[in-house]
């Protein structure tokens, strides 16, 4: 497609950094190996069966996925073997899981009510297939997952008892974020490998001593060494990394590989620049360190407000911001999986050149 010409780049559009995409994705399979855990990815970031089948060539055992409609696209791609993270409900979700797995998927599912289990034992017996499922507990996010041992311990009972193979425990610690200060981070990693420790130890004394122990999340992973008890990280916002991740200590700037450049359409004031980039392009996560993004080039600015398609732009001192109409300006998003799932395509960008077009496959794959 040629050199990389920003004036040639039609904007606002998500530009993928390949090289740096590499790297991130490297160092984390890197991380876990010598960790001694397996690397369980979350697809939801980049929606993608070319980074995920990258991810499986790195040495993951399996993938991740949120929702069926993502695992059907991956699996309709090749990859098989994939970890399903949101709770199934329904006859039409017991239905589709049936199919996939009688079209190949080998899944592992995640549960936290008696509901749920029994929706499982099913789709086991139906399909006489091996279905994986894990107990997701609650380690503080106060999401989904069971809080009690007990609870844990009669769910996994259940599960046990069933045709469903009951493989161990699951959570996401999606508390141990960027609105802590990163020097809190360390002691809340340690909270969320005790409460597992905990889990793990009853259920060992109850005879159902979990053979799979998986913590999710990209800032968890990234303090995996205090991660004694699981067994697997799932982090998914690794490959890319974000503003938000920047703000935690675990990226830099230059670690960051996803980014929309954007255009100034607008100086109605001084003070004031108005980019072509809204909510419709960055999402409306946030605001983070009082922006929607961090802006590449110009650190003093911050991107204060969006709407649809609009994004405005103010300097941090309250000064006047010194953009001009027809700037580019490269945007890293405060969070770059809902970035993603807004668009149908993004540009891939090799060695400051751009190589390819490639599309987000599983966008919008939310059922």
């Amino acid at each position: 497609m040629g050199e990389w010409v920003w004036d040639a780049v039609d904007t606002p559009v998500v530009v993928v950094d390949r090289v740096k995409t590499e790297g991130n994705l490297s160092a984390m399979a890197e991380l876990a190996k010598s960790l001694g855990k397996d690397l369980v990815p979350h697809t939801k970031t980049h929606k993608s069966p070319v980074w995920a089948r990258r991810q499986m060539e790195l040495g993951a055992p399996r993938v991740m996925v949120a929702k069926l409609s993502e695992a059907a696209a991956l699996l309709q791609a090749g990859i098989r073997t994939q970890y399903i993270g949101y709770p199934l409900v329904g006859a039409a979700k017991e239905y589709r899981l049936a199919e996939l797995i009688d079209q190949g998927l080998e899944a592992m599912v995640a549960v936290d009510s008696e509901p749920g289990a029994d929706l499982l034992a099913r789709v086991a017996e139906r399909t006489g297939r091996p279905l994986a499922a894990l107990v997701e507990v609650d380690t503080g996010f106060h999401r989904c997952g069971l809080e009690g041992v007990e609870d844990v311990v009669r769910l996994a009972r259940r599960l046990a008892d069933g045709p469903a193979d009951y493989a161990g425990i699951t959570c996401f610690g999606g508390h141990i974020n960027w609105r802590q200060p990163p020097s809190d981070l360390p002691a809340l990693v340690d909270a969320e490998d005790a409460v597992l420790d905990r889990m793990a130890a009853a259920l060992t004394r109850a005879g159902l001593a979990p053979r799979v122990i998986s913590e999710g999340g990209s800032i968890p992973a990234a303090f995996g060494e205090r991660l004694k008890t699981a067994t697997e990280i799932r982090p998914g916002t690794y490959i890319y990394k974000d503003y938000c991740t920047m703000m935690c200590g675990a990226a830099t700037a230059d670690d960051c590989a996803a980014f929309v450049v954007a255009t100034v359409v607008s100086t109605p004031a001084g003070d004031r620049a108005v980019l072509d980039a809204g909510s419709k392009t960055l999402s409306g996560d946030g605001p983070a360190d009082g922006g929607f993004g961090y802006i590449r080039e110009r650190p003093d600015l911050v991107l204060a407000s969006l709407s649809e398609e609009h994004g405005v732009v103010r300097a941090r001192n309250a000064g006047p911001t010194g953009l001009r109409i027809g700037e580019r300006l490269t945007i890293v998003p405060n969070h770059v999986c809902t970035m993603m799932n807004l668009h149908d395509r993004f540009l891939v960008a090799d060695n400051g050149k751009i190589v390819d077009e490639w599309p987000v496959v599983m966008r919008g794959a939310v059922r």
